[in-house]
């Protein structure tokens, strides 16, 4: 059977390039697999094509190609709605991004393209994380692969009758990663973090969704109660300016390190190295997280809110923070903070997150699923 697997490809830095090259570097031998990230690729007309769809830049090659030719579409994202935006609005284009919400919610879905168009205020942001406009796909797919309870419901909202498998985001341990075993020493003596501190790690694009002003406001509670012993690592290349000042007015710097955009084996043992991850995402298109996915592999403790995809991630090892006010939230992750730097936190249940790998979100179970 020939399959072409559409998706960005490493070194493109796109979490969904790292899920492609891992799931489906082995295992499928039985099987004549072609992978395509560009757009001048030719279909194979003997082959079922897998869109591995995202909502940034890197899949709008993808976008075209699934409706093109409709096949099998996984949704990591559900929403592209900021793709469209960035191939419609930001070029400039008002009537391409009427016709796509047109096509997605007929006369409403046009209206409120106008709206936004003449930055009328009837139009919110927010509707960029609640209008998906993912219907085209859906409609139309031969089978659609979503990584979450939810998005499965969110699917079958958009067509009954979808066939639709929820399979979870791999969650890829440190000896998969190839990770050695005395990287947390090397890498902690590396950016002298001390035995005895709490190293925190954001992970990932640095976006506004991804709350580091939330993290920020609860290590300041936590010096606030006397707990000092931390190191913030911040991971990732830095998308929202307002982050660098909030950095800046944060009351001891010497607290924070970072690094900006590093390589893969960076990456993984900067997770090695971690003693708890924050994977937070809010507003959120329900995405699934390779930060906590691979947070969960690595036996991390894991923060997220208590929504959508983030909603599944095993008890094992995930404290789920309940959304409210920035001053609610923020108190409930500077508890957790303050459990982990004063060696009070909770231990990861082992066991149970050896069955969840081994069952469910393991990279050899996602494979055989």
């Amino acid at each position: 059977m020939k399959i072409d697997i559409w998706s960005p490809l490493p070194p493109v830095p796109s979490g969904i390039a790292h899920y492609t090259q891992q799931v489906f570097s082995t295992g499928f031998e039985d099987f004549d697999i072609q992978f395509v990230d560009r757009a001048e690729a030719l279909f194979r007309s003997d082959a079922v094509p897998i869109y591995q769809l995202g909502n940034n830049p890197y899949h709008e090659f993808i976008y075209f190609a699934a409706l093109d030719r409709p096949g099998i579409v996984e949704i990591h994202d559900f929403s592209v709605h900021h793709l469209v935006t960035e191939m419609t609005l930001a070029k400039g284009d008002k009537t391409a991004y009427e016709y796509v919400l047109g096509k997605a919610a007929g006369e409403r879905g046009i209206s409120l393209a106008q709206k936004r168009g003449q930055k009328k205020p009837e139009y919110h942001p927010q509707l960029q994380f609640e209008m998906p406009l993912l219907e085209p796909f859906i409609r139309d797919a031969y089978h659609v692969i979503v990584h979450s309870r939810w998005a499965r419901q969110r699917t079958k909202m958009i067509r009954r009758d979808a066939p639709v498998s929820m399979i979870p985001h791999f969650c890829q341990t440190p000896e998969e990663s190839g990770v050695s075993a005395d990287a947390r020493e090397v890498v902690r003596k590396r950016l002298n973090i001390a035995d005895d501190e709490t190293m925190i790690l954001c992970a990932g694009f640095v976006t506004p969704p991804k709350r580091i002003d939330l993290v920020l406001k609860a290590l300041e509670r936590c010096q606030e109660a006397g707990d000092t012993k931390f190191r913030l690592v911040i991971a990732g290349e830095v998308m929202d300016p307002g982050v660098l000042r909030l950095i800046q007015k944060f009351p001891d710097q010497s607290r924070i390190s970072m690094l900006g955009y590093t390589d893969e084996k960076q990456f993984d043992e900067l997770f090695m190295a971690a003693d708890i991850v924050p994977a937070l995402r809010w507003p959120s298109v329900g995405e699934s997280s390779g930060v906590a996915s691979r947070a969960v592999g690595f036996g991390k403790r894991t923060l997220a809110f208590n929504l959508k995809a983030f909603a599944d991630l095993p008890k094992a090892c995930t404290d789920l923070i309940s959304l409210g006010s920035d001053e609610e939230m923020a108190a409930q992750i500077a508890a957790a903070f303050s459990q982990q730097i004063r060696g009070q936190g909770r231990a990861v249940d082992q066991s149970a997150l050896e069955l969840y790998l081994s069952e469910e979100a393991g990279l050899g179970a996602v494979r055989q699923k």
